[in-house]
């Protein structure tokens, strides 16, 4: 029996850092059967999202910057 999972708490992307972990750990559990495919592609994706985010931000700040 699957319980539901508040996955921004069991997943919580803040940083760079954090969202590569946040990978991780879902492909982890979801090895072990902890979380479905649908949740696991759900977690990579916000990681995806994440770091896609970060490195615009981080491109803006050193255009500025020069």
């Amino acid at each position: 029996m699957h319980h539901h999972l508040n996955m921004e708490v069991i997943f919580p992307i803040r940083d760079e850092p954090s969202a590569q972990l946040m990978g991780l750990k879902a492909e982890c559990l979801y090895s072990v059967g902890v979380i479905n495919e649908r949740q696991k592609q759900a977690v990579l994706k916000k990681a995806a999202d994440f770091s896609i985010t970060s490195n615009r931000i981080v491109a803006i700040r050193q255009q500025i910057a020069a």
